[in-house]
């Protein structure tokens, strides 16, 4: 069996923070953990909330072959009123399915108390080889020796939506591998262990890349419900 993930952000427009919040806490976490394969669910809020990406939640999955099941589909395809409520009232809805391809450290799991370090690429297929060579063999080892740093996680993607946040705006690129680091405290942030791992010859080449560049980075801590 492969270990997955469902993650999704997304900022509730004003004035309907209590409707996104009762919809998440009474139905969308608990349609997903009922299904075999989903173990569990986690709420975050953004340590630094800007325009986006306010809120987030992750599923840890066991069986990527849930998202096969009819309930999995259904739920996606066949949305209750109250969801579509909801998503018509959020802004920068992102949504990511995902298998593990990478662990290393500690293994995360949704219920763990620590920082949640999110960073989203949408990698060109013939440079996949290389950033997952490049993440597993040279980056996060260097991160790792940092003890706050206690581990990290990175999906590829098998299923994601993406909204362009505004009405008329085109949508952005879809999201290939998302990276799920588990931090002990912000600190880790400022380590000389992450300056070290962001000076090296090959993360500055791979940076010369625009999609590497486009990469979007937040840190999310458990929302308190």
């Amino acid at each position: 069996m492969t270990n997955g993930v469902i993650f999704a952000w997304s900022t509730p427009v004003e004035g309907h923070e209590e409707a996104f919040h009762t919809w998440y806490d009474d139905e969308h976490i608990p349609s997903r953990v009922n299904l075999p394969g989903i173990e569990a669910a986690k709420r975050y809020v953004n340590v630094k909330p800007g325009s986006t990406a306010q809120f987030a939640v992750r599923y840890d999955v066991s069986n990527v072959e849930v998202f096969d099941s009819p309930e999995f589909k259904q739920l996606r395809t066949d949305p209750s009123a109250e969801t579509r409520k909801v998503i018509e009232n959020t802004v920068d809805f992102d949504r990511f399915v995902g298998e593990e391809i990478i662990s290393q450290g500690n293994n995360w799991h949704a219920i763990d108390p620590t920082l949640m370090y999110v960073v989203t690429f949408s990698v060109p297929e013939d440079y996949w080889n290389e950033f997952e060579a490049w993440y597993a063999t040279e980056h996060l080892p260097i991160m790792l020796a940092e003890p706050l740093w206690a581990g990290c996680q990175i999906y590829r993607c098998l299923d994601n939506d993406r909204s362009g946040g505004a009405p008329g705006k085109e949508a952005p690129d879809s999201w290939t591998h998302v990276a799920f680091h588990s931090l002990r405290s912000e600190d880790a942030m400022q380590s000389p262990a992450r300056e070290r791992a962001r000076a090296t010859a090959w993360r500055e080449r791979l940076s010369q890349n625009a999609w590497h560049r486009a990469s979007a980075r937040h840190v999310f801590e458990p929302l308190n419900q």
